[in-house]
């Protein structure tokens, strides 16, 4: 008899170094952001320099994993070559000190989403890959009261 046992898929961000990988789908995830020394400014994605004051002096920081749902839109069409399958949302979640994101809603979550609705960025499968592995990113998944 023998013994089949079945080998965890391997998560894998879709763009490396945007966020910190949590161990596993569904868990919270902290964005990586940069925060300029010289003028305060926040940025996300990562920047080299400040496009505010053009100073390279630029510090890692973590987003926190809440925010709020600034805008949307509801996608209900297959676009080409998207990863995603309708319905979803696109939003643009807001947090307190730092810049606003854009993401998405997957089309399970989408009973209550409104602007102004808090949402927590969670780990979240995009596709597989030829291997086998799970490409992650970051999606929206509404807050339940």
């Amino acid at each position: 008899m023998t013994s089949t046992t079945s080998t965890p898929t391997r998560l894998v961000p879709l763009r490396e170094g945007m966020f910190r990988m949590p161990p596993a789908l569904g868990d919270p995830v902290h964005l990586l952001a940069n925060r300029c020394q010289d003028c305060g400014e926040t940025f996300f994605p990562k920047r080299s320099f400040c496009a505010a004051c053009s100073s390279p002096n630029m510090a890692p920081v973590e987003m926190p994993a809440e925010g709020t749902v600034h805008s949307f839109t509801i996608v209900r069409q297959q676009l080409p070559g998207s990863a995603m399958t309708p319905p979803y949302a696109i939003v643009n979640v807001a947090f307190k000190g730092f810049p606003t994101v854009q993401t998405v809603v997957p089309g399970d979550s989408l009973d209550g989403l409104a602007t102004g609705a808090t949402v927590d960025l969670v780990l979240g499968s995009v596709m597989e890959n030829e291997a086998g592995d799970t490409i992650v990113s970051f999606v929206a998944r509404l807050r339940s009261h």
